[in-house]
């Protein structure tokens, strides 16, 4: 296959090698590096900026996020914890009471 081949490996490897160099050579560059900084830190600048007007306009529309859904999951799930604890402290009192009221069997 081409693969096997000698002179195609040696490519390779001389490509790979020559990457490498260039590779190097571009991260030791001082103000690439000053300019590939201050570019992703725009990016991440742009992005933020476009979060907070997205939410503030789907605020603005009435239109809930994936946040405000999440936020009222988390109550549904904590009122849902509270209702099953009132449930069991009532079932509880309604076998106290049943209890309580049972009249005792006269002996024989």
């Amino acid at each position: 296959m081409l693969r096997d081949n000698p002179v195609l490996k040696k490519m390779i490897a001389t490509g790979e090698e020559r990457v490498g160099k260039l590779a190097t050579q571009l991260l030791a560059n001082e103000k690439l590096m000053g300019a590939l900084q201050k570019t992703v830190s725009a990016a991440l600048e742009a992005k933020g900026l476009v979060e907070r007007n997205v939410q503030t306009v789907l605020a603005t529309m009435n239109i809930h996020t994936s946040g405000d859904v999440q936020k009222l999951q988390g109550k549904i799930e904590e009122l849902e914890r509270v209702f099953e604890g009132l449930s069991a402290k009532i079932a509880e009192l309604q076998k106290r009471e049943s209890a309580s009221t049972v009249p005792a069997t006269p002996p024989n």
